[in-house]
């Protein structure tokens, strides 16, 4: 028998809409930086390792993602996040799914992986789109953002989502699978 949910439950969901409404408050309010974290991927990250959705609960959390980011972008073509955030993800989904331990003794580092390949696929996604429309127009493409913008963001989002992991899953009780025996 599959010990696999059949959906997310109530507290997955409240859960869920707390941390990307967080991550959306807080990417409005932080002040630009040159590396700024895109808290919104962190915050998704977090939701996809703390809930361990199907994967159509986690393109439903890209989605959401995407909203949220379209009302905190600063992005000249910010519909590009239906895209990205989606298969931001997805690759957290991909990532979190299989039953691995990147651990050291009991500290997990599962989400520092999970949101350094999340962010990068979201930023390359995002970066490769756009520069394909700017060559489209006659106008350079951006392929330096991905060194300059996504790889330097992929870093910070990691270090946010390692911080936060541990304690979010002691205060809410949510036992690892990946330790589980």
């Amino acid at each position: 028998m599959s010990t696999e949910k059949k959906h997310l439950s109530t507290r997955d969901i409240i859960l869920a809409g707390i941390l990307l409404a967080a991550g959306a408050v807080i990417r409005m309010f932080f002040p630009k930086l040159p590396v700024t974290p895109n808290f919104i991927i962190a915050m998704y990250c977090l939701t996809i390792l703390l809930v361990r959705p199907r994967l159509i609960e986690a393109l439903a959390i890209g989605v959401v993602s995407a909203i949220l980011s379209q009302l905190t972008s600063g992005s000249p073509v910010p519909f590009l996040n239906f895209v990205s955030e989606p298969i931001g993800c997805f690759v957290a989904y991909a990532l979190t799914r299989p039953k691995y331990r990147l651990a050291i003794g009991s500290y997990t580092f599962k989400p520092s992986l999970v949101t350094i390949l999340s962010t990068i696929a979201s930023g390359c996604t995002f970066v490769i789109i756009l520069s394909l429309i700017l060559m489209s127009k006659g106008k350079d493409a951006k392929y330096v953002m991905i060194l300059t913008v996504v790889l330097p963001t992929a870093v910070a989002n990691t270090v946010i989502t390692q911080l936060a992991y541990e304690p979010l899953k002691r205060v809410l009780r949510i036992k690892d699978p990946d330790f589980a025996k």
